[in-house]
Parts: structure tokens; C-alpha cells; sequence
């Protein structure tokens, strides 16, 4: 029996564009794929293996509410899908989302896996994992990066090179480089440090990374763009002219004179639109590449058998790296096989760097104990703990304002039953 793959939307429009889209694309290269496509959830997810959950709950409409909100109270971000107080207001918006097709896959397909592509991930697969039980695996192609900076650094191709990282998603550190056989990971760190290579650096971009290596003993493995939001420092590197330049360069949402999002985001929205209808009426060429998240393998791998390596996968802490509570979301190495997806245990990371895990795991377990018990006092301390909110009365002014200003992104039980502050 061949596959089937169902496309679900609450935009129609949307969705019939992206079931030309998909359809277009097995016609030309001849693929045997049933395509189908549903509004109706229970439709979408009754009697699958897989769930692959890729939303923005609200469209671009959310994302300037999540986005300017904070930079009207002076936040400093660069991307605001994962920390930072837009960090906690797209959590607000995508969870409960994430949550109820969790739910409604529980009912239907309880054996399905859920794979997710949704940020902010950690708190998403935390919440899946605790208030429904799905097993829940998270998809990022972060791991990459650094992949891509030992390649330039070292004169090296890229596809020869190995690393094993772990840490949380957009936070994970470098534990081992190599090519082929060769541990590089100590040439890497001196070639970090050659300023003959220092326009790499600032490219990739990689110059507050290598500030973090220089203290913590090991490189972060995603470039300054995700990386610095999670730490306070974000707001000395923005007053430094070229971590500035970095910082807006590699921001792509984020027009910081107007503490607004760029309209080049909402031009390339209806540009993307436009070239995907163009392509599915054979008007143009699309040039797709693999994205390097996994996703197929671990559905080929369950399905049809053999094991393979996954450089990264976002799952529930099993002793995978000590010293973080068990059950807490983690982004680490992992093997699938037909069994399904386990991690690889990487032991203990140099003190501070767990310091620094834990505390972000524990602002999202109050994120997602918020949502889970509509507790909105919860919700407000998990924004206060983050290092990029400047104190507790702005965040509150952030959370109050979002929740009145764009109560329509929101579910209403959510919304309704949130304790006052």
C-alpha cells in the first residue's frame, strides 16, 4: 500500500495553493505519492503515522504583535521566535494550537509521532509532552551552522565534516568536530582566534559565539543571530558598532530605527505567494533543496527499517545530558530505527553552560505550566525571568498589552481563564 499525505489548513487558500505546490512538484519528478488535502482537523489526522506540525498561529498579522509589542518597552531581539519576550508571546500563540491537534491526534491516531518544526520548539514539545503524552520529536537544522563555519575556517567540505552538540533548541554547544576520523575541534577553536580569518567570523556571522567560547570552554553551535538572544549581554554587543552591524544585518524581521517589523517581510510574503502560483501553473522553476531536519529519514528509517545517525533531535531529558531534570526538552544527537527516535547520551556540559540551560528550561517550564493551568501570574514570571526583558512592570506592560491588543490571536479559554495579576 502506497503512502498518502494529507495537508491540513484553516486558510483554504492557502491550503489549495500548497496542495498545487506539492502535487506540481510529484508530477515532475514522477513521484508515487497520494495528496490530499482538509480544513477539517479530525479529517487530517485520523488513522496517520506521522504529524508534522509547522504553524504561525495569527499569520503576519501575530507576528507584528509579537514583535513590536516588546520593542515599544526598549527589548532588544534579533529573530523573537524563541526568547525574549516575543519569545514567551509566540509560545502564548503556538502552543495551545500545537496542543489541541496533539490532543485530537491522541484521540485518533495515538500511536502517531508528532514531528515538529514550530518555535518556539522547546516549550512546544515540553507542552505536547506533558499535557497530552504525544511523543513528540522536534526538527531544527541549526546544528548546521557550525558545520558550515568549520568549512570556511578550515578549508574543509562541509558534507566531511561531523559534529555532536547538544544543549536546547537555538542554545545547543560544539562537544566534538571531526573530519572523517580527525578531531578538529581544537584547530577550530584556534582558528577562531586567527584575525587573519576575522571576515569569516563576521559573515557567518560568529564573533559573539566566539566571546561565549572564549569564556565557557566551548562554541556555541549556531551563528550570533540565535545565539545572542538568549543571553543579557545582547544589549552591550547592540552598543558595540560591529556586533551592531551583525545584530541588524542578520535580524530579517526587525526594523530597529521604527521598533517595527521590516516591510520587506510583509513584501516577501506576497512575493513567496506569488512565485509559489506561478510555479504551480508551470510558469516558473522552483529551485528546492533539501533542508537538512530529518524529517524524512526518521519516517523512512520507522517505516521501512535501518537504523540512521541524527545529528539532531529535540526530546524529553532520559539521562541524555546530566545535570538537567528529566522530562525537560533537550536538542541532542539521536539515532531512529524501525523502533523509533532515541537520543544519544552526551553526559555532563562544563558547569556554567548547564547553569545557563537550566535556567532557560525552567522559564519555559512556567511557560508551559501557564498554558497548561491558564495561570497567567505564571506566564508573567517565566517573561520577567527572561535576561532580555529589562525589568518585571515592563514585563507585565508587555504581557497586559499583548493579551488586550490582540485578544483575537488567542484562544478564548485561554484567553478568559487566565487568573488576574
Amino acid at each position: 500500500m502506497g503512502s498518502e499525505l494529507i495537508l491540513y489548513d484553516i486558510d483554504p487558500g492557502a491550503l489549495n495553493l500548497m496542495e498545487k505546490v506539492v502535487k506540481k512538484y510529484l508530477e515532475e519528478r514522477k513521484g508515487e505519492l497520494k495528496v490530499t488535502s482538509t480544513t477539517h482537523l479530525e479529517e487530517a489526522v485520523e488513522d496517520v503515522d506521522f504529524a508534522i506540525t509547522t504553524i504561525r498561529v495569527g499569520g503576519i498579522g501575530a507576528l507584528r504583535a509579537v514583535i513590536e509589542i516588546p520593542l515599544r518597552e526598549g527589548v532588544l531581539q534579533t529573530v523573537g521566535d524563541t526568547v525574549g519576550p516575543s519569545g514567551i508571546l509566540k509560545g502564548l500563540l503556538e502552543i495551545p494550537a500545537i496542543l489541541s491537534i496533539a490532543e485530537k491526534l491522541k484521540d485518533l491516531s495515538p500511536k502517531a509521532i508528532i514531528l515538529n518544526f514550530t518555535n518556539p520548539m522547546t516549550p512546544i514539545c515540553r507542552a505536547v509532552v506533558k499535557g497530552v503524552g504525544m511523543n513528540i520529536v522536534g526538527l531544527c537544522h541549526g546544528v548546521h551552522h557550525i558545520r558550515h563555519l568549520a568549512s570556511k575556517l578550515l578549508g574543509l567540505e562541509f558534507d566531511e565534516i561531523w559534529v555532536k552538540a547538544a544543549g536546547i533548541n537555538h542554545l545547543t554547544w560544539t562537544l566534538e568536530l571531526k573530519h572523517s576520523s580527525e578531531d578538529m575541534l581544537e584547530r577550530f577553536a584556534k582558528e577562531l582566534y586567527n584575525e587573519e580569518k576575522i571576515d569569516v567570523l563576521r559573515s557567518h556571522p560568529y564573533l559573539m559565539g566566539r566571546e561565549l567560547h572564549s569564556t565557557h570552554g566551548l562554541p556555541p553551535t549556531l551563528s550570533d543571530r540565535h545565539v545572542c538572544e538568549f543571553f543579557p549581554y545582547l544589549y552591550t554587543w547592540y552598543n558595540t558598532p560591529e556586533y551592531r552591524e551583525i545584530i541588524e544585518r542578520t535580524s530579517g524581521y526587525i526594523d530597529y530605527e521604527n521598533k517595527c517589523v521590516r516591510r520587506e517581510v510583509f513584501e516577501r510574503k506576497i512575493n513567496e505567494e506569488s512565485r509559489l502560483l506561478r510555479y504551480a501553473r508551470g510558469e516558473e522553476k522552483l529551485d528546492l533543496r533539501p533542508s537538512n531536519e530529518y524529517a524524512l529519514d526518521i519516517i523512512s528509517s520507522m517505516k521501512s527499517g535501518g537504523e540512521r545517525e541524527l545529528l539532531a533531535v529535540n526530546i524529553p531529558n532520559r539521562d541524555y545530558i546530566k545535570g538537567i531534570p528529566q522530562g525537560y526538552v533537550v536538542e541532542i544527537p539521536g539515532r531512529v530505527s524501525k523502533g523509533g527516535v532515541e537520543g544519544v547520551s552526551v553526559g555532563s556540559l562544563p558547569r556554567s553552560i548547564t547553569a545557563i540551560l537550566r535556567h532557560h528550561l525552567e522559564k519555559f517550564e512556567l511557560l508551559v505550566d501557564g498554558i497548561l493551568e491558564r495561570d497567567k501570574s505564571l506566564v508573567l514570571q517565566a517573561m520577567a525571568l527572561d535576561p532580555l526583558t529589562p525589568s518585571p512592570e515592563k514585563a507585565k506592560r508587555i504581557l497586559e498589552r499583548f493579551l488586550q491588543e490582540f485578544p483575537k490571536f488567542l484562544p478564548a479559554s485561554l484567553l478568559g481563564n487566565y487568573s488576574r495579576l
